[in-house]
């Protein structure tokens, strides 16, 4: 489920829905449920993946987005993408 296989597509695996939540988050805050908004609108309502995750699957793959440090959270609880600075951070 972590990496694809010959059953499991990228897209289903949780290292290519990572690519595709920091190519949703880029460099903006989110919260959790704003994150899963955009996601949505984004790539399961115009049906550019064939097995959309469910929320469920949404929150292992941002647990284990944190857990590979991919992305933080910042005081205010907003989802962070560790790969890109912040134009909004003070230094």
């Amino acid at each position: 489920m972590i990496l694809p296989n010959k059953y499991i597509t990228l897209t289903e695996s949780f290292i290519g829905l990572s690519a595709i939540l920091l190519d949703t988050i880029n460099s903006e805050e989110f919260t959790i449920e704003k994150l899963w908004n955009e996601f949505n609108k984004k790539y399961i309502k115009k049906d550019k993946l064939k097995k959309p995750p469910t929320y469920q699957k949404f929150i292992y793959v941002l647990e284990f987005m944190y857990l590979s440090k991919m992305i933080s959270y910042n005081e205010k609880g907003e989802i962070l993408n560790e790969n890109i600075e912040i134009k909004n951070q003070n230094a």
